[in-house]
């Protein structure tokens, strides 16, 4: 019986649905085959609460636990901290540190596709992206620019953030500066992007057999004017399609870009890629989510469904495959 740790909380706007991501990994763990714990953090606190509900904290000397005057070590950590600091890179580098074997991608890839705008340089090769600016907290903000490059109306959002947390779709220039106000409380980047009009998409790609695969694609329509943070996590705020109700060919080439973008990030895990696709049947990339959503509303957990993937041994081939890394 292997111990896992579930990793889940975090310090960003995720936080609440980072929660609801462990609870429902934790739910679908084979207690056959693992000792699952439910690790919370938040801040500096790491802990895990027993069935009595007595709290321990965890030891950050080699992230054990003890109980009972048990010290009890983990063979795997199954991370589901979206956002800051479970999806940025900086819990995989501590546990690389501790060579402690962890779910989804390594330091590097986790850094750099938590960065909106860096990433969508790294993959601009592969897949058409959307024009956009960049600027850091103390740039000037040029209204020149973002009107030749981007136009209106534009997203103004944060460049490390997720679940749309620091996204503002600005309709005339008189609604910037409160859109880059906001961004900036989440980040200290902030990336300003053209709008593509179309029909959102997402596409998860995990390891299977060895090689990525694409698993389906989800066609998404939001109540609100975007699939802003309300849209993703209320009942009623959105529909979901899968498969997505798009042409086969554009099916197959969003599929395709899918497999081709996790195999050159050397992504590892559960991955979705976030695409619009034009009227004309164009699929521009958005963003990639490293860590997405596992609550019983996510993506992910509904393309399984669709692929007749059963949820408990997915998260099994999930683990087992973070151990053989």
């Amino acid at each position: 019986m292997k111990n896992v740790a579930i990793l889940a909380g975090g310090n960003s706007g995720e936080y609440e649905v980072s929660l609801r991501s462990g609870d429902n990994i934790l739910s679908q763990m084979d207690r056959n085959l693992f000792n699952p714990y439910f690790i919370h953090v938040k801040g500096t606190e790491w802990s895990y609460t027993d069935p009595k509900q007595q709290k321990h904290l965890i030891d950050k000397n080699d992230f054990s636990l003890t109980i009972d005057n048990q010290k009890i070590i983990f063979d795997v950590v199954f991370i589901a901290i979206h956002g800051n600091p479970g999806e940025n890179g900086k819990f995989q580098g501590y546990f690389d540190m501790l060579d402690i074997p962890y779910t989804g991608c390594d330091c590097f890839c986790s850094a750099l596709t938590f960065n909106k705008y860096f990433c969508n340089l790294a993959v601009r090769e592969l897949v058409p992206i959307a024009p956009s600016l960049h600027y850091y907290r103390d740039d000037k903000i040029d209204m020149d620019d973002i009107e030749k490059v981007c136009g209106y109306p534009c997203f103004i959002k944060s460049c490390n953030s997720g679940s749309s947390v620091g996204v503002t779709k600005v309709h005339a220039p008189n609604e910037v500066k409160a859109a880059v106000e906001e961004a900036f409380k989440y980040d200290d980047q902030l990336m300003i992007e053209k709008l593509v009009p179309g029909q959102e998409l997402a596409c998860g790609v995990a390891m299977v057999d060895g090689k990525p695969k694409a698993l389906a694609v989800t066609e998404i329509s939001p109540k609100n004017e975007f699939y802003d943070y309300q849209a993703k996590y209320t009942d009623g705020f959105h529909d979901m399609y899968t498969p997505a109700r798009i042409p086969e060919k554009c099916y197959e080439q969003v599929l395709k870009y899918s497999e081709q973008i996790y195999h050159f990030l050397n992504c590892k895990g559960i991955v979705r890629v976030d695409y619009i696709i034009t009227p004309d049947g164009i699929p521009y990339f958005i963003e990639i989510n490293t860590i997405p959503g596992q609550t019983a509303m996510s993506i992910i957990p509904a393309q399984l469904t669709a692929c007749n993937m059963d949820l408990k041994d997915f998260y099994t081939s999930v683990v087992m495959d973070a151990c053989r890394n």
